[in-house]
């Protein structure tokens, strides 16, 4: 048997079909009368009638999809950053009545192909999360592809250019110069940052907090207490060892710039039959996630990723349904956890 049309329920209830499709899909109409309004649903609900949500994007110009790209290698579920953000971006588009597209990077690591992006202009919009693979010359290229796509997008986390877009991140400086004041004020006078890259946005900006709070306390970061892992565990390891070898100004706490890193911290400590925070005080940078699964609970300056997944969203969304909504930067409160290694 066919699947009924619009066409169907126009006829028997003696309306257009226009008339019909009024009806469906405009409940605060007053051009259909209500009582005609609620006949046509009736029958609409008798015959089984679904309707065809592509013929109604291409009728309204909208699909109610939501992009999302994450330039990650690995699958996006197994990052607890970007698992906790998903979860927020969910949270509002199932809220406001859309669903969500995640698109799979094929480019380098950092960035979407020029073709992806042009391939998201199916969704309404797109929402793009910056990872530690983006240096800041991909974070700035991927906006310059997004602008002449003309795709409507917000972006989350470590962009600090001075682009008129949408975004959702936290006050990296900040963070780093909360982070020094409170070593410094543990009466630790030799501290290591352990980073991923100096290329990154975030590295930079942590850098710059963590400098200006402890010249603040007459402390200085050395560079030779600046460690770059790219993220492998066994430079990780190189790094940790030559700090650990030092007979003078040997570094008596470690920020960790982001979770991985501070897992690979975490790792070191037990390979090497250490203590915490006996014979390292550890202060790190990440999500709740993490600090409920590692022991000694970690002290650490935790970044709302829930809250910006789902303020990310919410901004997107809201520039959809208004086009006129003024673009809007927003940085979220970074909330500082004590723990128990520092």
């Amino acid at each position: 048997m066919a699947a009924p049309k619009l066409g169907d329920i126009a006829k028997r209830a003696g309306v257009s079909i226009a008339a019909a499709s009024i009806a469906l899909n405009n409940p605060d109409t007053n051009r259909v009368s209500a009582t005609k309004r609620a006949e046509i649903l009736r029958i609409a609900e008798e015959l089984g009638y679904v309707p065809n949500e592509l013929a109604k994007a291409l009728t309204e110009r909208r699909t109610r999809l939501i992009g999302l790209m994450v330039p990650l290698k690995d699958p996006i579920f197994f990052n607890h950053f970007i698992a906790q953000v998903l979860g927020g971006i969910q949270a509002t588009v199932m809220q406001r009545g859309y669903n969500l597209l995640i698109y799979s990077p094929t480019g380098k690591p950092g960035r979407f192909t020029r073709d992806q992006i042009l391939e998201s202009r199916f969704s309404d919009g797109l929402i793009f999360i910056n990872t530690r693979f983006c240096l800041t010359r991909d974070v700035a290229e991927t906006i310059r592809e997004l602008d002449r796509a003309k795709i409507n997008f917000t972006m989350v986390n470590s962009y600090y250019g001075r682009a008129d877009v949408n975004y959702v991140g936290v006050d990296d400086p900040a963070l780093g110069e909360a982070a020094a004041q409170y070593i410094a004020g543990r009466g630790h006078r030799h501290i290591a940052f352990l980073s991923g890259s100096s290329d990154l946005p975030t590295h930079i900006h942590l850098l710059k907090g963590l400098r200006k709070g402890l010249a603040e306390a007459g402390l200085e970061l050395t560079d030779r207490h600046i460690g770059c892992t790219g993220y492998d565990q066994a430079r990780a390891y190189e790094i940790l060892d030559s700090w650990f070898a030092e007979k003078r100004a040997r570094p008596s706490v470690v920020f960790c710039g982001d979770d991985q890193l501070l897992m690979h911290l975490y790792d070191y400590v037990e390979a090497r039959g250490l203590k915490i925070p006996d014979d390292l005080a550890v202060v790190g940078r990440g999500n709740i996630g993490v600090i409920s699964m590692l022991r000694p609970r970690p002290t650490s300056f935790t970044i709302p990723a829930f809250e910006a997944g789902k303020l990310s969203a919410e901004m997107l969304i809201d520039s959809i349904e208004r086009p006129e909504t003024k673009k809007r930067r927003v940085l979220l409160p970074f909330t500082f956890y004590a723990g128990e290694t520092a």
